[in-house]
């Protein structure tokens, strides 16, 4: 199929045309080509209509045709995980209409095929969907990701999933407040090739991943998923406009894949009826309640709406301006039209927060600061109010040229596109672009859990004819194991380069706790290399 739009191709080009050229060796970020072109309702366009075109990964749009083509944002990507995650659909600015829940599995062979595997309606109980601070998390960097969820929604706890690598938290995102694990947060800052103006060139494969990604609206959660007919461990983390999943098992570069959500949006909108969830969708939410201030205190933190606040902030450079903008309950932003400028010590004290107009809820205001970046970032719960408040004045209060809210994507009411990314502890990785063999290297064991007396068969493919490859097991406590009569788990490849081997662990190691086994590969010559999970139960 052809680009609907120049604007369209010229953004695939840049991380996907390489890929089809084949001067580099990476997963798709957009798919091979452009696929569906739909004029879609749209109640913020002058036509009532948007041009979009689907893809194997997202969705591009153009709200305003005759917007500025230079614009980073002329073309946007769509929330449409938040949405299906959700379950309603944007059809404005700040329009929304319910539609049945997605119930379409995030990855692997689908539902039919695994019927256990998490879908997006599985991720709705621990999204941040509703408002300021729901489902926000506290920062864990440095801490391993070993929470898991289901098809119903239901988290537990793993901690032998902490032996994979990557699985460490790199990074916060203090937007919504999720954390992002190594793993991703790498891929998220890969340097690689790149196609611009029909030239290639090494640079950062996501020019900016908020633009890609939107803000993450879950942590990462692991589940057990089949693909391809072989369980694996999989780490899924939902951002608002595409999904990550990390496959620790895959070859190096396919480790970390954005899923199909252009294809199951498609899908969702237009391809009839889906399977019930199995999530508990009429329990009612619990209330929100407003998370710990950023840098700010707010006084008070519980008051009528139309009352005014008090906030007090810090940490920004010495005299630096400050915009200001509110994020309420539904999630839409808007400028909150106070203007500041930092004293020398980085601080401001005794901000006026007039609150008239208001909706009861809990609200943010955030603090920017135009030179550092660095936010300010105060919650506060308002209650319905008896008496009717008064318009605040407007042309009493100093007007942004720049305002905060107004440069809010035009699919997403959000956040403003220059709020923070959060702060990487420690210092994120950006390694080059990591290449696979042409032909892939597989890891495989089968099956994927069963007793400590049953029969495992475990399978490598894509290495060299003949070599010789290491392979080790890795039990739950983190003890490192060798076969019994394996000759230190040294194995050597057949002619078509496999290596294939079937044990009883109770027979081949001495001890075989339960819990979840690494089975480890790495080809001496090639130096292909890695690991896949299974269980003993």
């Amino acid at each position: 199929m052809a680009f609907a739009d120049n604007a369209f191709q010229r953004i695939w080009e840049r991380t996907d045309a390489p890929v089809l050229s084949g001067q580099t060796q990476r997963s798709w970020y957009w798919g091979p080509q452009p696929g569906i072109t739909r004029n879609e309702p749209y109640s913020g366009s002058k036509s009532g209509t948007r041009l979009v075109q689907y893809f194997d990964k997202a969705r591009m749009e153009i709200n305003n045709p005759a917007g500025d083509r230079s614009s980073q944002w002329f073309v946007t990507t769509g929330l449409l995980v938040a949405e299906m995650v959700s379950g309603k659909e944007q059809v404005g600015d700040k329009s929304f209409v319910p539609r049945q829940p997605a119930e379409i599995a995030v990855g692997g062979d689908g539902l039919l095929a695994d019927p256990d595997a998490p879908t997006y309606t599985s991720f709705r109980p621990v999204a941040s969907l509703t408002g300021p601070g729901a489902n926000r998390a506290p920062q864990r960097t440095g801490q391993p990701v070993t929470a898991t969820i289901n098809r119903a929604g239901q988290v537990g706890d793993n901690p032998s999933l902490a032996l994979y690598p990557g699985t460490k938290i790199a990074a916060y995102s203090d937007v919504l407040g999720h954390n992002i694990p190594q793993a991703m947060w790498d891929f998220l800052n890969l340097k690689g090739v790149v196609e611009q103006n029909g030239a290639t060139q090494s640079g950062q494969t996501l020019a900016n991943w908020v633009f890609t990604m939107g803000y993450p609206i879950t942590e990462p959660y692991w589940a057990r998923m089949k693909i391809g007919g072989i369980y694996y461990d999989v780490m899924f983390q939902m951002y608002e406009r595409r999904s990550l999943a990390y496959i620790p098992s895959f070859p190096k570069g396919w480790q970390v894949q954005m899923g199909n959500v252009g294809r199951d949006y498609y899908r969702w909108l237009y391809g009839g009826p889906l399977p019930s969830p199995v999530v508990p969708l009429g329990a009612p939410a619990p209330p929100p309640q407003p998370p710990a201030n950023i840098d700010a205190t707010i006084n008070p933190a519980t008051a009528a709406s139309g009352a005014t606040l008090t906030a007090s902030l810090s940490g920004f450079r010495p005299g630096e301006a400050i915009a200001s903008w509110f994020t309420g309950p539904g999630g839409d932003a808007s400028d909150a039209r106070i203007n500041l400028k930092a004293a020398e010590d980085g601080t401001v004290g005794d901000v006026s927060i007039p609150t008239a107009g208001l909706g009861a809820g809990v609200w943010a205001i955030t603090f920017h600061g135009r030179a550092s970046n660095h936010e300010s970032v105060a919650y506060f719960t308002l209650t319905p109010s008896s008496a009717t408040a008064t318009p605040t004045d407007a042309a009493q209060q100093p007007t942004s040229t720049e305002p905060a809210g107004a440069t809010a994507v035009a699919t997403s009411t959000r956040v403003p596109t220059h709020a923070a990314q959060g702060s990487p502890t420690p210092t994120p990785t950006m390694p080059n672009v990591p290449t696979e063999p042409p032909s892939g290297f597989v890891l495989a064991v089968s099956p994927g859990y069963g007793s400590p007396s049953g029969q495992f068969t475990f399978s490598a493919s894509g290495l060299n004819a003949g070599e010789q490859a290491q392979v080790q097991f890795t039990d739950p406590t983190g003890a490192v194991v060798y076969p019994a009569g394996s000759n230190n788990g040294l194995y050597t490849a057949d002619g078509a380069g496999n290596v294939i081997f079937s044990l009883v662990p109770a027979q081949a190691f001495p001890a075989a706790p339960t819990g979840v086994w690494l089975f480890e590969l790495r080809g001496l010559r090639s130096g292909l290399d890695g690991v896949i999970g299974f269980t003993l139960q």
